[in-house]
């Protein structure tokens, strides 16, 4: 029996994790949160920041999918990225120095102009120092009611007003993105915790390069909506959207993830498919599924 702690266990990828785990008969799991209302739903409350890791008790593998997509007043990039893998570390030997195992994002770069990214990957560099722990870096993940389908719903929807136009920053269209299913990310965190992958850090792409025409395209299929795409300058669309969306209506677009748009996100997909022992899986069925959704 290994005792498996999960932080961030209340999030998106948190709650992937543990429904993994919670299959496993071989693994005792410690759900972490720092939401105070979630303590008797089986989430442990816990402020890695002031609490005393002791009570957490003997810890095997320590697994943290914590993280922020956007900054708020509360939560910042530095803070939830870095500073707290900074105090993984320093209260590693409390509980039982165990495995870790970092949930980080495809194109993580302590040299990265982006926040989001440039932070994620000053706590990777920090992590791979120490013995014992190893990084995943998984593209977009495939869930229900992800984020990516929710803003390209919001398009077509609001695009109805316009006569089914939609204005976009030039060279958005073609962004790739390489995302992954929820089974391939799943089963990789299963696997880590039986087995050590042969490098510390592991890129988690999924078996598609698509772009962000081909999604618009398909969602236009399965909506039976037909959206045009009316292109201005990007700079135009970034000062707007920093200075006015982002401030006013950040539930449409905020700044942090507008810079995400225009970058290509994309990898190799021999290591995890070595890895999983087999390929990953296609997404197209997962996209016509959550777009045919009202």
């Amino acid at each position: 029996m290994k005792r498996v702690a999960v932080i961030g266990a209340s999030g998106t990828l948190g709650k992937i994790i543990a429904r993994k785990l919670l299959s496993m008969p071989e693994i005792e799991l410690v759900q972490l949160t720092r939401n105070t209302s979630l303590g008797p739903e089986g989430y442990l409350v816990f402020e890695p920041e002031k609490d005393d890791w002791k009570k957490l008790g003997h810890i095997d593998i320590l697994i943290n999918a914590a993280g922020i997509i956007h900054e708020s007043k509360d939560a910042e990039f530095e803070k939830v990225h870095v500073h707290l893998v900074q105090k993984i570390i320093e209260n590693r030997h409390i509980i039982g120095d165990p495995k870790i195992i970092q949930v980080s994002a495809l194109g993580a770069d302590e040299k990265h102009p982006i926040a989001f990214l440039r932070t994620k990957g000053e706590a990777d560099s920090i992590l791979i120092k120490q013995a014992n722990t190893f990084v995943l870096r998984p593209s977009i993940v495939c869930t229900s009611n992800a984020l990516l389908v929710k803003k390209f719903k919001m398009m077509f929807d609001i695009s109805k007003y316009f006569f089914n136009h939609a204005v976009l920053p030039a060279s958005f269209l073609k962004t790739r993105i390489q995302p992954i299913m929820e089974e391939d990310f799943a089963d990789t965190i299963e696997l880590l915790c039986t087995r050590n992958a042969a490098e510390p850090i592991l890129d988690l792409p999924g078996a598609e390069q698509i772009s962000f025409q081909w999604l618009i395209d398909l969602a236009g299929e399965v909506r039976k909506q037909k959206v045009i795409a009316l292109e201005i300058p990007k700079n135009l669309v970034e000062a707007v959207t920093k200075n006015f969306i982002s401030i006013w209506f950040p539930g449409l677009i905020n700044y942090d993830q507008f810079q995400l748009l225009f970058k290509d996100n994309i990898a190799e997909k021999k290591s995890i498919e070595d890895f999983l022992g087999r390929p990953v899986k296609g997404t197209l069925e997962f996209w016509k599924k959550e777009f045919a959704k009202d």
